[in-house]
């Protein structure tokens, strides 16, 4: 058993715990403590990685931690396997730069915000590694009520109408996963994952197809997938640039792990072609697409748009994961590194530059490329890559998801893409063009510091740059992503891996 599982969930959570504690002697040891466990959490994960190397690049890794040495399908089982190393990576390298921007950009209600911070942190580990049905729905949760109120986090009536129809959002979703969890352990009378994978084959059709429904209403309530998506831009538009980037840029890509994790290894692909249930979610993933894409074109609130292009994204990845090709996975989980490291230096660079405008809108932009030209140009880089220009790590994805929807003979779907990308230049270019708008009245004038919580620029600045730095990198040498994506999609082919892995077969 390997211990260093168990450390990934623990260490942010004891953070959490001992911030308030340490806020009230010093400021300065609270930031030493937010720094340090962040520190501490990354290293868990290079640890992770180097000590089990050998079997990462022989696509053999798979740690397990039985909690109180009770041996599963009876006890709670950590479980990492090449697809939640991935998930698990991607969440420290992010949450890593999160932290520190944040250093930088909150400068008011620090100590509750990093005890938030760190709970998700805790839960969105706790969600990829764990190996029982009943804690991901109590994982899933504890990541709903710790970020609804950093949705809130600036205090004012906008935030608060956010976090409302955040919280109402998430938990009728949590409701759906919840009946789900019920059903399965009232039919199977067991809540392991591989257990649960062993038997589910013997229910009925019937019952099988209610599960599955569950599951896939709640999961595409929370990842805010179209029609379910009235939450989303308005909870982004509201809450602070470094949360945005963590609901849009992180936590639906949870969510998209436990869509795999569930209707891969656990329930099984084969639940979603008997049912017909995946040419459904094709079509609505498809539909979300378009919608978020239209909707994006509309926005003329850069936040906003912005969260609808997340909309169109996500429903990208899930239509072309249900393809479930090699190819189609392949093209899917690149894409979800893609939109990462895009969203989140598209947001942390909109950060930065809306604290110089009296607000979100299109005309509120005018000229404010002038205040800082490097991060406007580093705003105009990472849209070119969501549009699908090279050498941006957007172009990688979205040609190997065209290849995928092309391969398939789904035309739609690569239609669709295309014409996503043509309404992506037209809303990203209107942004790119009023910020490069001269004006009479000079820079210097006009663009003033409006919040006075903003500091530490510098490190705002550096945070956003490496984002978009890495969005160029990751274009360039996207195939070393090749090793880790083959070894995560041959666990989401091999369902007998993760069960195996578990039950120690």
């Amino acid at each position: 058993m390997n211990i260093t599982l168990i450390l990934l969930v623990i260490v942010p959570l004891v953070t959490a715990f001992l911030i308030p504690f340490v806020d009230v002697f010093s400021n300065k040891a609270r930031k030493i403590l937010v720094v340090f466990s962040t520190l501490l959490e990354f290293s868990i994960g290079i640890f992770v990685i180097i000590n089990n190397y050998s079997s990462i690049v022989n696509n053999t890794f798979f740690l397990k931690y039985y909690l109180g040495n009770w041996i599963p399908p009876i006890g709670i089982t950590l479980s990492m396997d090449m697809l939640s190393l991935f998930f698990s990576t991607l969440i420290s390298f992010s949450l890593l730069f999160i932290v520190i921007y944040s250093i930088g950009f909150i400068g008011h209600h620090e100590g509750k915000y990093y005890v938030l911070l760190f709970l998700i942190w805790a839960a969105m580990h706790g969600i990829v590694l764990t190996g029982d049905i009943f804690n991901l729905d109590v994982f899933l949760e504890l990541m709903l009520i710790t970020s609804a109120p950093l949705v809130a986090f600036k205090r004012n009536r906008n935030g608060t109408e956010a976090a409302i129809k955040y919280m109402f959002y998430g938990t009728l979703g949590g409701l759906f996963v919840f009946i789900g969890v019920v059903l399965v352990y009232f039919n199977l009378g067991t809540l392991n994952f591989a257990d649960i994978a062993q038997n589910f084959s013997s229910l009925n059709l019937y019952t099988k197809k209610l599960i599955s429904i569950f599951f896939l209403l709640g999961i595409f309530i929370k990842m805010g997938i179209f029609p379910f998506h009235f939450w989303l831009s308005k909870a982004h538009s509201a809450c602070p640039s470094s949360i945005s980037a963590l609901l849009s840029g992180v936590i639906v890509k949870v969510y998209i792990y436990v869509f795999i994790r569930l209707f891969w290894n656990i329930l099984g692909y084969n639940i979603l072609q008997q049912t017909g249930l995946n040419k459904i979610i094709f079509i609505v993933a498809l539909i979300s697409t378009m919608m978020g894409h239209i909707m994006a074109l509309n926005e003329n609130d850069v936040k906003r748009m912005l969260a609808y292009s997340t909309v169109a994204n996500v429903g990208m990845i899930i239509a072309v994961l249900v393809l479930n090709t090699k190819l189609a996975l392949f093209a899917g989980l690149l894409h979800v590194i893609s939109h990462l490291l895009m969203k989140v230096s598209l947001f942390t660079t909109t950060g930065y530059i809306l604290q110089f405008t009296p607000g979100h809108k299109l005309e509120d932009l005018k000229g404010v490329a002038y205040k800082n030209v490097l991060i406007f140009t580093g705003f105009t880089i990472v849209a070119g890559g969501m549009i699908g220009l090279p050498p941006m790590i957007g172009f990688a994805s979205k040609w190997y998801i065209l290849k995928a929807f092309i391969e398939n003979g789904f035309h739609w779907g690569t239609i669709i893409t295309i014409g996503g990308s043509v309404f992506a230049f037209v809303y990203y270019i209107r942004y790119i063009v009023s910020g490069f708008k001269k004006l009479s009245l000079g820079p210097p004038e006009r663009f003033r510091l409006i919040l006075s919580v903003f500091y530490r620029e510098r490190v705002v600045t550096d945070i956003a740059l490496i984002f978009v730095a890495a969005v160029i990198v990751g274009g360039i040498f996207y195939k070393l992503a090749f090793g880790p994506l083959e070894g995560a999609i041959n666990v989401i082919q091999n369902p007998s891996l993760y069960i195996e892995g578990i039950l120690g077969i």
